[in-house]
């Protein structure tokens, strides 16, 4: 069957189906709390296969990818919109690509792809719960933090590389100065949260460590 086939007949199902696909993906974003919830996904993808309807509606059959080029622009903003960045972090990204998935979606049920459709909407679905746990199981062996540290008086750094060595902490850099009668350090070390902690609670019981963050 052609896609010509698909396209006509069927519009108030394709609307219903895309809102309820919508639904289904923003759920996920509405759970998590991100900007994006389930009425907004659910939005874009039916805006998505309302305008490919009128595409077809309107008749343009020489040139049907130009209604969804425009429709991946008008995501693109959209998407835009959601990402925001705070110093080195950069947080929104994942909601930005979830709204282009969605108005993927309303793409192929506006044009009557329903079985790809639910396939794509399995494969994201499984993109946004079953590979979260595999990001925090990689961010909890894997986390990084930047230290500051400062001591009274003089401090030999050794006891410092001995102290991350034994909780096979990794470090990249370090840095060490003293003003007046301080000295502080300054390094980086990843691994996981569990050793991190056991260091953050290993500085508080140091009767000689004046300052730290990180």
């Amino acid at each position: 069957m052609s896609i010509a086939d698909n396209l006509y007949g069927d519009e108030v199902f394709k609307i219903a189906l895309s809102a309820v696909i919508g639904c289904m993906v923003g759920l996920e974003r509405e759970i998590r709390r991100k900007p994006a919830g389930f009425r907004t996904l659910a939005l874009i993808c039916v805006g998505a296969t309302i305008f490919t309807i009128c595409s077809y509606k309107l008749g343009v059959m020489d040139n049907r990818d130009r209604i969804a080029a425009n429709i991946i622009t008008g995501v693109g903003f959209l998407g835009a919109g959601v990402i925001f960045r705070n110093g080195d972090n950069v947080s929104g990204i994942t909601t930005a690509a979830t709204i282009w998935i969605a108005a993927a979606l309303g793409v192929l049920i506006g044009i009557g792809e329903y079985w790809l459709a639910i396939l794509s909407l399995g494969v994201s679905l499984f993109i946004l719960y079953a590979l979260q746990f595999i990001q925090n199981w990689i961010d909890d062996r894997f986390q990084h933090r930047d230290y500051l540290v400062t001591y009274k008086g003089d401090c030999d750094a050794t006891e410092f590389k001995t102290k991350i060595s034994d909780l096979k902490l990794k470090n990249r850099y370090f840095k060490e100065w003293r003003q007046d009668h301080q000295t502080s350090f300054e390094f980086d070390v990843t691994g996981k949260e569990t050793n991190l902690e056991v260091f953050n609670q290993w500085l508080k019981d140091q009767d000689r460590v004046y300052t730290f963050k990180w």
